[in-house]
């Protein structure tokens, strides 16, 4: 019995079932010969040579993302809504409206809507066509859709990543011109909602806008409305991924300002360690833009980081190539004051000096067997060695012992030539000598100082 109990259930089900189907299928049936009863064509517009059809629209927006500053496009889901008025479909014996099934507009007249600056747009069917008709007694129509759409942003990314954009979003007829259709917005700015509730991940929505338009082909005017909306993009992103890397770049290339000039390949690695960091972040962040030809925002600041680190690696090339000229003086002054060890013979033979140390030039007797005389300036004190048999020179201060000879020269010099030569040589030595100690110290101060004025122009410029 509960075999035959169920077998007998499933009958019901299924007869129920096909009933239904059958009365949609009748009602769909006679919904139609209603309509070709009544003349109704759905390739004609309402008010066929008549005035033209005024059709309004409002529009709640789902979502947007997916805003791409390389393709210059976001994608936005949007739910629309079309308002227009037919005579052919007043009805009476009621004042409710009609819910129709979406699939009835396949055999019904609607606006031949698209979007223009769409590069891809889809409508919804899961689980059936996300289409919406509602019909009043008075012949009104409203014919609901929710559509996604890729659209076109034209961006002006000059500020970029302090930018704001300006994006719209165009409603147009594709086939009708003004004589036979009117595009409008329902109540103007409150035909939009949706809008200020929106979460994107890098912007923030602003003010938006709405108009009517018009579109202009060699087919003629068409008519067109305009839904323009603002988004100021959130910087905070690139200042923890950009900004903030750059400027501990360019704080790290000082620090070779502060070691010392002799260690080299310290200062050498450092300064090129950043340098090829900064060119890597370049790099890496017009990856994620468009090549346009204009300058960016983000382009000038990372170029002048790139630039103050190279600026740094420059001022040491300076700082060594100061420190060699003044070892190459410093050995030329050596090489002519003679400074040098000496040996004798075992024959005893040995300078002759008038004391035991002095600044002046003394004759010395043969080396050797005919040797001639070797002028030096003695800058020493001569220590004999008799078990040795050599003469050890110990070097005493060079700047000290040239000092007292320019003194002697400047003294024993008769002509004004003669005087001025030592006083030129005297403050080129100078001269090189505070170069070298000063640069480093002067850059200390400089580099940061410029690095913070351009900072602050920069930022105040772009953000105001």
């Amino acid at each position: 019995m509960s075999r035959r109990g169920a077998t007998a259930g499933r009958g019901v089900l299924l007869g129920l079932t096909l009933g239904v189907l059958v009365q949609l299928a009748r009602s769909e049936y006679t919904l139609i010969k209603m309509l070709e009863s009544r003349g109704y064509d759905r390739n004609l517009r309402p008010n066929f040579n008549g005035p033209p059809v005024e059709v309004s629209f409002s529009m709640t927006i789902a979502s947007i993302d997916q805003i791409s500053e390389v393709n210059m496009d976001y994608t936005i889901t949007i739910f629309l809504r079309q308002y227009w008025q037919d005579q052919r479909l007043a009805f009476s014996g009621t004042n409710k409206s009609l819910s129709l099934d979406g699939r009835l507009a396949d055999n019904l007249w609607v606006p031949d809507t698209f979007i223009p600056n769409a590069k891809e747009s889809f409508l919804h069917k899961v689980t059936v066509d996300n289409r919406l008709i509602r019909l009043y007694p008075d012949g009104r129509i409203i014919y609901g859709l929710r559509i996604t759409a890729k659209a076109e942003c034209d961006m002006d990314l000059r500020k970029y990543p302090m930018d704001e954009q300006n994006c719209t979003l165009e409603f147009e007829s594709y086939g009708y011109n003004f004589a036979d259709m009117v595009y409008l917005w329902r109540r103007g700015k409150a035909s939009i909602s949706g809008l200020t509730t929106l979460k994107l991940q890098q912007f923030n929505v602003g003010s938006f806008n709405v108009h009517s338009s018009f579109a202009r082909y060699e087919t003629g005017d068409f008519p067109k409305i305009v839904f323009s909306f603002q988004i100021q993009r959130q910087a905070f992103y690139f200042i923890l991924q950009t900004y903030i890397p750059s400027i501990l770049l360019v704080v790290l290339s000082w620090v070779s300002f502060w070691i010392n000039p002799d260690a080299v390949p310290a200062r050498v690695a450092l300064g090129i360690t950043t340098v090829l960091t900064m060119t890597t972040l370049i790099t890496g962040a017009r990856q994620a833009l468009p090549k346009i030809s204009y300058i960016k925002a983000i382009d000038v600041y990372l170029v002048i980081c790139f630039l103050f680190s190279f600026a740094a690696l420059l001022e040491y090339a300076v700082v060594n190539f100061q420190s060699s000229r003044i070892a190459a003086a410093i050995k030329r002054e050596k090489d002519r004051e003679g400074l040098q060890e000496v040996k004798v013979d075992k024959a005893g033979k040995r300078w002759r000096s008038a004391g035991d140390s002095g600044c002046n030039p003394k004759e010395v007797e043969p080396l050797g067997n005919g040797g001639s005389n070797l002028p030096l300036t003695v800058c020493n004190q001569v220590n004999a060695d008799k078990e040795l048999g050599k003469v050890r020179l110990n070097s005493v201060n060079i700047d000290d012992c040239r000092e007292r000879s320019e003194d002697d020269d400047l003294k024993k010099s008769t002509s004004i030539g003669d005087q001025l030569a030592v006083v030129v040589r005297r403050f080129s030595d100078v001269t090189r000598m505070v170069q070298v100690s000063t640069i480093d110290n002067f850059a200390r101060f400089l580099f940061p100082a410029m690095f913070s004025i351009f900072n602050m122009v920069y930022f105040l410029y772009y953000c105001i």
